[in-house]
């Protein structure tokens, strides 16, 4: 830009009749202190990137998220087999000495038997080998010591015994039993019968070894069918979430559709008509509905997920007809609608984009919401599989275990209570990030 000089200066004020007095109160701006008008707005800022810093910006919504997606990851992969041995569900060892298992830190129990418990038996048989046989004995003591696995008292007066006893080494013993039996040879010779075991020290070492390894995986024990109880409640706690993840997305879709015609088409025929219809269907307490689905359509999963869906879009629809009637007399929407827009338009590029938030933390809201349904479906008994299991049917089964292992009870509501914690506190992060109303009152701040 060229230097202005004193002559133009003076052109200019004889020529818009500026007198001296007057044009002593002009001052023109040097080019070191002009500005561009780009550098005074500032840059454009980017929606996607200031939404996330909003989100991000409350520490217990971080905090919310990370317990979350812990809690998403160590339900995936603690199931999964590349982490585990143990299958959900499933007997961990082919025998009731594996049922009600303590965790494996904490190996000895104290139980009331009689002489006829499967225990009281297998322990007096495998004594009364060692004491037999002295190389039975000196195999078996890798498995089993007796003196240190293995006490027990009479209890007076009734034909109980009070016994504390090695769950683990128990299953080991019993285990080294089976192979030295399979490894022992029986001959006979002038009258006299004699037992060979054909197994060396180093064998029945690395043998106790493998199951060793196998059962120090049990970190808080098997429940009274033989599962373990941490593969399990996690392989249930993914099942959930995957069913109720899949549940609210249908409902959004059919709900958040449906509901946003209906927002813009407020007071029509068409709204009446099904508005009527969804009040008459909500009539009912929801459960009724659910009880009526899943009773007609069957226990399983994908009758579950079309239950829960059928029952659960309506409330969407009321909830985004309701927001788009807030918004749809909008400038934005009327500037559109000028333009042109066609209505489909008007509705899923102006209007729902201004309710997101609002939505957006609904949908969130409903997914602990869903995991707690599918819960206490299975808890009432309406949703009992025969060859698979839930996270309610594990808490029937708690209620009866309880005193023997804690976990099985406390590892599945402490789950429950924290995935509700967490998303819900995620909806309001949602909220704040999203909602227009929340983001210009920040911005006045």
């Amino acid at each position: 830009m060229a230097q202005v000089s004193e002559a133009d200066v003076k052109s200019f004020n004889k020529q818009y009749k500026i007198n001296d007095e007057l044009a002593q109160k002009f001052s023109f701006i040097t080019d070191k202190e002009k500005q561009r008008t780009s550098s005074i707005a500032g840059k454009p800022k980017k929606m996607g990137i200031e939404i996330i810093k909003r989100f991000f910006k409350n520490p217990v919504v971080v905090i919310s998220l990370a317990v979350f997606i812990l809690l998403l990851l160590m339900s995936i992969l603690i199931p999964n087999r590349s982490f585990t041995s143990y299958t959900p569900n499933r007997q961990i060892y082919d025998s009731s000495f594996a049922n009600s298992l303590p965790p494996y830190s904490n190996p000895f129990v104290t139980v009331p038997i009689d002489t006829n418990s499967e225990v009281w038996k297998k322990l007096n048989y495998i004594t009364s080998k060692m004491n037999e046989n002295e190389d039975y004995k000196n195999l078996m003591l890798y498995a089993f010591n007796p003196k240190v696995d293995f006490d027990y008292s009479f209890i007076p007066g009734t034909n109980l015994i009070r016994i504390k006893y090695n769950t683990y080494a128990l299953i080991y013993a019993d285990l080294l039993n089976t192979y030295i039996v399979e490894n022992t040879v029986t001959t006979t010779a002038n009258g006299t019968t004699s037992a060979t075991i054909n197994l060396t020290t180093q064998q029945v070492i690395e043998f106790v070894s493998k199951w060793r390894n196998y059962f120090k995986n049990v970190l808080v024990g098997t429940s009274s069918t033989g599962y373990d109880i941490w593969v399990t409640v996690w392989y249930s706690t993914w099942r959930a979430i995957k069913i109720a993840l899949i549940v609210v997305a249908l409902q959004g879709i059919i709900g958040i559709s449906i509901g946003a015609y209906l927002g813009f088409n407020a007071g029509k025929l068409v709204d009446t008509i099904f508005m009527r219809a969804i009040e008459i269907f909500l009539a009912p307490p929801t459960l009724i509905w659910i009880l009526l689905f899943v009773s007609v359509l069957g226990a399983n999963e994908s009758a579950l997920i079309l239950a829960l869906t059928i029952v659960g879009w309506p409330g969407f629809v009321g909830l985004t007809r309701m927001f788009v009637i807030t918004v749809k007399n909008e400038e934005y929407i009327t500037a559109a609608k000028a333009i042109g827009a066609s209505a489909s338009r008007q509705i899923f590029v102006h209007a729902l984009p201004a309710i997101i938030g609002k939505i957006a933390t609904s949908l969130v809201k409903s997914v602990p919401g869903t995991i707690l349904w599918i819960a206490s479906l299975a808890f009432l008994g309406f949703f009992k599989e025969q060859n698979d299991t839930n996270l309610g049917q594990i808490l029937i089964q708690a209620s009866s275990e309880t005193g023997s292992n804690p976990w099985i009870l406390l590892l599945p509501a402490l789950i429950l209570l924290l995935l509700s914690l967490s998303l819900n506190f995620i909806a309001l992060g949602i909220h704040d990030a999203l909602d227009p109303k929340v983001m210009s009152k920040g911005k006045r701040k």
